[in-house]
């Protein structure tokens, strides 16, 4: 326990991993279907934060890019096209509640006191628990010389 509280690191990325646990219960959980998909973007940017801390901005990045960003926003958009779930009036009152805003908002403050202790930490280098930082020309010229076959494979299922 002492080595979590001398380590911001270790702390942060535990509180993330609890950020990222609990809001992917809430996506199995849900029964509004709104309320999984964006309770899945916390946990993808709760896993965005571990892969920064672990020191892969590039997986980092992707994740927030492609998963987070582009992939949960077409869900969203495919289910409010769908309009599943309870009328207009009684989906409006729900919104207005303070339960519903609580666990989100919560969620949402653990990632933001997380990221607020690693920018603020005052080191000139990133704060990670790994000893170096992968680049993403690291990750190109080993997926592009030893695992080129499988990114071939990849790219025809694709």
């Amino acid at each position: 326990m002492m080595n979590i509280l001398n380590s911001p690191e270790l702390a942060g990325f535990y509180a993330l991993a609890a950020v990222a646990i609990f809001a992917s219960l809430r996506v199995v959980t849900q029964a509004n279907p709104v309320h999984a998909i964006l309770s899945m973007i916390v946990s993808l940017l709760a896993i965005a934060g571990i892969f920064f801390i672990l020191g892969a901005p590039f997986a980092g990045a992707l994740e927030i890019v492609v998963y987070a960003g582009a992939i949960m926003v077409l869900f969203v958009f495919v289910i409010m096209m769908l309009n599943l779930g309870m009328r207009n009036e009684a989906r409006e009152e729900r919104w207005l509640d303070a339960g519903t805003w609580a666990i989100p908002t919560g969620l949402t403050i653990i990632i933001a006191v997380v990221l607020y202790a690693m920018i603020g930490m005052g080191h000139n280098e990133a704060a990670m628990i790994g000893g170096s930082t992968i680049s993403a020309k690291a990750v190109g010229s080993v997926l592009f010389t030893k695992y080129v076959m499988l990114i071939e494979v990849a790219a025809l299922l694709l």
